[in-house]
């Protein structure tokens, strides 16, 4: 199965997870990255701009590749609790969408705190744990998990579940609403 897949980031733990993911579930595809625009503030607070900036990126990323029949937008949130929150939105170009969600889990107080009041998650966690440039790489999970579960791992399940529409569409015949 030959075709393009796009995704609304160029991020490497994001099109890691994608190329895995996408390439299981439709060998012979090709994922393309692209950086694309959120349409919501560069640290999304609550589920909504999170949900928000996770199918602008998608339907972003599907405009801006040529040829491509799908694509898929990740976005990653704090909620007002102090979680960290994300969620995943795949397109095609048969106007189906289906939109999921990953783990969620604490973050640190000291951490939430800085957050909450306009920093983003990746500098306040590389400022406190001495990293650089994590949310290309581990990601807060895999900082906090001590390497036991990536950013580009947590990404993972979202998306499988986000296809199963697409690798299902006789027991999702109606497009998803958006």
């Amino acid at each position: 199965m030959s075709f393009t897949i796009a995704v609304g980031s160029t991020n490497p733990a994001k099109t890691s997870a994608a190329k895995t993911i996408c390439e299981r579930a439709f060998p012979g595809c090709t994922v393309a990255a692209v950086e694309v625009p959120s349409g919501v503030p560069e640290q999304p607070i609550g589920p909504d701009q999170t949900e928000t900036g996770a199918r602008n990126r998608a339907r972003a990323a599907l405009a801006a590749v040529p040829g491509a029949r799908m694509s898929v937008g990740f976005e990653g949130g704090v909620d007002e609790e102090g979680n960290l929150i994300n969620c995943v939105a795949v397109v095609d170009t048969g106007g189906r969408e289906n939109l999921t969600w990953g783990v969620r889990f604490p973050l640190p107080p000291a951490v939430v705190a800085r957050v909450l009041r306009g920093e983003e998650l990746s500098r306040v966690m590389d400022e406190v744990t001495g990293r650089n440039e994590s949310k290309k790489q581990q990601g807060a999970v895999g900082i906090l998990t001590n390497g036991l579960f990536t950013r580009a791992e947590m990404w993972q399940g979202p998306l499988a579940c986000a296809l199963m529409p697409f690798l299902h569409p006789e027991l999702y015949p109606a497009p998803i609403p958006g």
